[in-house]
């Protein structure tokens, strides 16, 4: 008896989510080739460098990204600094060796909603997220960030929600990968909102550093 097909979103599937007035879009004509390769050149994407134009735009049709804008070039002024959020220490998200950015809020909420909406030309790219992916059985999440301005409103666990809702739709998918530390903010943080934990037993993860490498 053949097995019915799984079912999986279409690769060409655009998504969208709004909240409070941002959009995070998995469309990358989105994206500003020039703002992504300056983030990629700040210290706070330390794990990463710029790349040309061409092997950025090369990069970024081989992936499936996210891209967070805002609907204001920077934060309003009259935005007060929260302490709601975990003491930043020796494992803070940012002072780890990790593929993230953000400084993550314990009380952040993803809030996300579907929608079709597209961003105004206007819009500001403030946060990223890319996934190499077959888009069937394997996904590997690297450099997500938010922009420091912008961090503390919850923004990056909502990124993350997102990118864990296209996974979700992943019916075959064996196993979602990044690499962190082995402690602290970001494997707590990881694992409440994608389920990820470390490989245990005896399994191992190998790796070469190659060229790009910068940690």
């Amino acid at each position: 008896m053949a097995l019915p097909p799984s079912t999986t979103v279409p690769l060409n599937t655009v998504r969208t989510w709004t909240r409070d007035g941002f959009l995070i879009s998995t469309d990358t004509s989105l994206i500003p080739i020039a703002a992504l390769t300056e983030a990629f050149n700040s210290e706070q994407m330390y794990w990463a460098k710029g790349l040309s134009e061409h092997a950025m735009r090369e990069m970024l049709s081989h992936s499936l990204c996210f891209g967070l804008y805002s609907p204001t070039p920077a934060p309003p002024c009259s935005q007060e600094p929260t302490d709601a959020g975990p003491t930043k220490g020796a494992d803070s998200v940012a002072d780890t060796p990790h593929e993230i950015a953000e400084y993550v809020r314990a009380d952040g909420q993803p809030g996300r909603t579907s929608s079709t909406a597209s961003p105004s030309p206007s819009t500001n790219l403030i946060g990223f997220a890319r996934c190499i992916t077959d888009h069937v059985t394997l996904v590997y999440l690297t450099d997500v960030f938010v922009a420091s301005e912008w961090q503390g409103q919850g923004l990056g666990k909502w990124l993350v929600s997102c990118v864990q809702e296209v996974v979700a739709d992943m019916p075959d998918l064996r196993r979602s990968l990044l690499l962190s530390s082995a402690a602290g903010a970001a494997k707590r943080f990881y694992g409440q909102l994608m389920g990820m934990d470390e490989l245990g037993g005896s399994a191992v993860c190998l790796s070469a550093k190659g060229p790009g490498c910068t940690f």
